[in-house]
C-alpha cells in the first residue's frame, strides 16, 4: 500500500477497546514491516508505532534522514552512522526488537543485524503497552500520541513526518524475535492464527478500500485515513484505489534459498 498523504490507525488499540489487551503489558516486542521509500522526509519518515513511546522511523533532527531510528520511552537508538543509510526506491524488510528485561534492543535490515544495544532500558521499565492511549477526535487530533503507520508527532494536517512510499507485511509480536526467525519469515507468515506470539498482522494487500485486515484473528483491523490539507479540516487529500493500492509490484525475496 502506498502511504503518501495518508496514515493508518488501529481503532482496536484505543484505550478501553476490548481488543487492545493483545498489545498491552509487553515485556518483549518485535515490530517489522517491508518498506520502500520513494522520497525521504527532511527529518523524519514515520513507519509504525507511537511517538515518544515506541516508534520505528527513519531519520531525526541532527541525524541522517535515511537511517533507521527508534524513539522509545527510554530514549533514542542507535547512534548515527552514514554506513547504515537506506536508499530510495529499494525494498527493505526492517525489524525492531526490544527485550525490556534484558535491556536489549536491535534493528535488523533484510534479516541481518544492523544495530544492537544491551543498555536500552532501566530496572523499573518492565513493560510497554501499545493499546492504552486515548483516541483522537473525528478530525484525527486531541488524543494521546497513538499507534499509527505513516504518522507520528503533529496534527492530522501535518505531513512533514509522513511516509512517502509503500508498506506491506507489518507485524507486532510479544517476543523479541531472533535473527533466524526474522530471516525465515520476512515475506509471509503462512498460518498467522497458529502463531501464539503474533499480536497483529497486516499484509496491506487488500487492493481496494480503506480497511486493512488483521490476519491474526484478534480483530484489530486498521483504517486508512487521508491527511487534511489544512488545519480547518475542510479538504483532505484524495487518492484513487489505484494510487493507494499500486498493482504489479513484486517484492524481491532474498531468502529464497531457504
Amino acid at each position: 500500500m502506498n502511504l503518501k498523504n495518508v496514515y493508518v490507525t488501529v481503532p482496536g488499540f484505543d484505550k478501553g477497546s476490548p481488543t487492545a489487551d493483545v498489545v498491552n503489558n509487553l515485556s518483549s516486542v518485535t515490530m517489522e514491516a517491508i518498506i520502500r521509500v520513494n522520497s525521504f522526509q527532511q527529518e523524519i519518515s514515520s513507519i509504525m508505532g507511537i511517538e515518544q513511546y515506541f516508534l520505528m522511523r527513519i531519520g531525526d533532527s541532527n541525524f541522517p534522514n535515511q537511517q533507521l531510528q527508534v524513539q522509545s520511552t527510554f530514549g533514542k537508538f542507535p547512534e548515527s552512522s552514514k554506513q547504515k543509510l537506506l536508499l530510495p526506491g529499494e525494498w527493505y524488510h526492517v525489524a525492531l526488537t526490544w527485550d525490556l528485561a534484558n535491556t536489549t534492543i536491535a534493528f535488523y535490515v533484510n534479516g541481518q543485524l544492523q544495530s544492537i544495544s544491551n543498555v536500552h532500558g532501566k530496572s523499573d521499565l518492565t513493560t510497554i503497552s501499545l493499546g492504552d492511549k486515548a483516541p483522537d477526535d473525528e478530525f484525527g487530533n486531541g488524543g494521546d500520541f497513538n499507534f499509527y503507520f505513516g504518522r507520528s508527532y503533529g496534527e492530522s494536517h501535518d505531513i512533514s513526518r509522513q511516509f512517502d512510499g509503500e508498506i506491506c507485511e507489518a507485524r507486532i509480536w510479544n517476543v523479541a524475535r531472533t535473527q533466524e526467525q526474522i530471516w525465515e519469515n520476512m515475506y509471509d507468515i503462512p498460518d498467522p492464527t497458529e502463531e501464539p506470539a503474533l499480536c497483529a498482522y497486516w499484509k496491506f494487500d487488500e487492493g481496494t478500500g480503506m480497511e486493512v485486515e488483521d490476519r491474526t484473528g484478534h480483530g484489530n483491523n486498521a483504517k486508512v485515513v487521508p491527511y487534511w490539507k489544512a488545519s480547518d479540516h475542510v479538504e483532505a487529500y484524495s487518492k484513487t484505489d489505484a494510487e493507494l493500492w499500486p498493482s504489479g509490484i513484486e517484492v524481491p525475496k532474498i531468502n529464497n534459498e531457504q
